[in-house]
């Protein structure tokens, strides 16, 4: 007799439903726990509670979660984007998809995909984009699974911007009057010009 999977006892228990409100909560708590700055640093940064907030308000019915036992243990958040003059018009992007690692590898992130895609198709969407880091292979190995093609190479650029150093010594002050600006004409001298004048 085969022994019975203890992964399939879980799939049965989990409920794939509509996100809603009291939903944000776990889904960002989740999602902290997944997009870990060690990790995946591009997403760590990207992912806050204005993302999920966002999503849900703008595109609430592109947005999954897989409950159980009351616990958000996954989720899926995307959108439409409608671009007339193209071959496909309306496209699904597909932004954000989590499992808690206890429901990883139970087929989980599979249903919530389905699942969209089905509700993709049911509203006209033609073409599903995701996009993920480069080296994150088990997401890209997950989305060849889904059906879907490495169409370009993309590069994401960052620049890290410092702030400027704060000075102690204050600005020369200026005798001009309210409402003028100095300028220096051909000469060197400077002069007060009316900003009505200019």
């Amino acid at each position: 007799m085969l022994s019975e999977n203890p992964n399939r006892k879980k799939r049965s228990e989990i409920n794939i439903r509509q996100m809603e409100i009291d939903d944000i909560s776990g889904v960002y708590h989740l999602g902290e726990d997944l997009f870990t700055s060690e990790e995946f640093p591009i997403l760590y940064r990207t992912w806050d509670a204005y993302e999920v907030t966002d999503y849900f308000t703008s595109d609430p019915d592109y947005c999954l979660v897989a409950e159980s036992e009351g616990r958000v243990v996954g989720f899926i958040l995307a959108t439409t984007i409608e671009k007339e003059g193209t071959a496909w018009k309306k496209y699904g992007y597909l932004s954000w998809i989590g499992v808690a690692e206890d429901y990883q590898r139970t087929g989980l992130a599979l249903r919530l995909y389905k699942r969209l895609e089905e509700k993709f198709r049911k509203d006209g969407v033609r073409m599903v984009i995701a996009d993920t880091e480069a080296d994150n292979q088990e997401a890209i190995s997950f989305f060849k699974e889904m059906g879907f093609a490495l169409s370009a190479k993309h590069v994401w650029l960052g620049k890290t911007l410092t702030r400027p150093v704060k000075s102690n010594a204050k600005p020369p002050s200026t005798s001009l009057p309210v409402g003028s600006f100095g300028t220096e004409d051909v000469r060197g001298e400077e002069k007060a010009s009316s900003a009505r004048d200019s």
